[in-house]
């Protein structure tokens, strides 16, 4: 249903839920309309008078949707039904990529010293997806990790195939839940960045550290499977990704949502702060 209004066309459309995934259909061909056959089309407007910026997605035969994340999802008050909005929409020819991830980051319900507190290695899962909207949240938290004289030098490999996956936990004992896992990031580190190994295993680590505290902020499972840097599933990894030369793999984050439930105890312990010496 359209209507019509000073402020422009309103479509009367419908969010639907798919997979774990919230979408409106966008009610006319973009690509005709915007004039663009080729390449990503990213639009602006409202959502019953709620503002968005955002990135079409193509579903083939002139179709596009739009996903829409859960904090827009609490905005409009969605309740995993399907849910008439009013929609605005037009072309936004100002938007970067960059700009539409941030678009796609989930917020955390866990405080920052609770989700320190109550993280533990989940290592069993649900068959529940991982959205790319948590995705994206769980590896902005990695790039905000702190680097040695800020180089940078991670890298993140997200890994959702299942041969893939299978092929990264049978051939280790100790990340045989990769196998069960939703996907999992592979933590790399540019050597010829860093130039220090040190500080290369650091700054992959803080990133780990990171994405995992970010997904049990978002209620996901996730548990760190180091790497060994002189043993055969290095070079697996390596040679299975097709690492580029000075491009190390330092861990791997198994992730999907929780299937077991941990205790979590006291881990503060005084007898191991020293204050001024040892």
């Amino acid at each position: 249903m359209i209507i019509e209004e000073q402020c422009g066309i309103i479509y009367e459309v419908e969010m639907f839920k798919d997979g774990g995934k919230v979408y409106i259909r966008i009610p006319f061909n973009a690509k005709e309309l915007f004039n663009k056959p080729k390449g990503n089309i990213y639009v602006k407007g409202t959502i019953n008078t709620i503002s968005y910026r955002n990135k079409l997605i193509s579903k083939g035969n002139g179709v596009q949707i739009m996903l829409i994340n859960k904090k827009m999802q609490k905005m409009l008050g969605y309740d995993d039904t399907n849910m008439k909005v009013k929609l605005t929409v037009t072309e936004d020819n100002n938007i970067s990529e960059e700009e539409v991830i941030q678009t796609l980051i989930e917020d955390s319900n866990v405080d920052v010293l609770s989700a320190i507190s109550t993280r533990r290695s989940i290592r069993e899962y649900t068959e529940q997806n991982i959205t790319d909207e948590e995705l994206n949240t769980i590896l902005n938290a990695g790039f905000c990790a702190p680097s040695a004289k800020n180089k940078r030098p991670c890298n993140f490999i997200v890994v959702k195939n299942k041969t893939l996956l299978m092929e990264l936990g049978k051939t280790n004992i100790n990340g045989k839940m990769i196998i069960n896992a939703n996907c999992c990031i592979v933590v790399c580190g540019d050597k010829i960045l860093e130039g220090i190994k040190e500080l290369l295993i650091a700054d992959c680590a803080a990133s780990t550290q990171n994405m995992l505290l970010a997904a049990h902020g978002l209620g996901i499972g996730a548990v760190w499977c180091g790497i060994l840097q002189n043993s055969d599933w290095k070079k697996q990894i390596s040679r299975q990704f097709k690492l580029p030369e000075g491009i190390i793999p330092i861990a791997i984050i198994a992730l999907g949502y929780p299937n077991e439930i941990k205790i979590v105890e006291k881990r503060f312990d005084a007898s191991k702060v020293h204050k001024e010496i040892w």
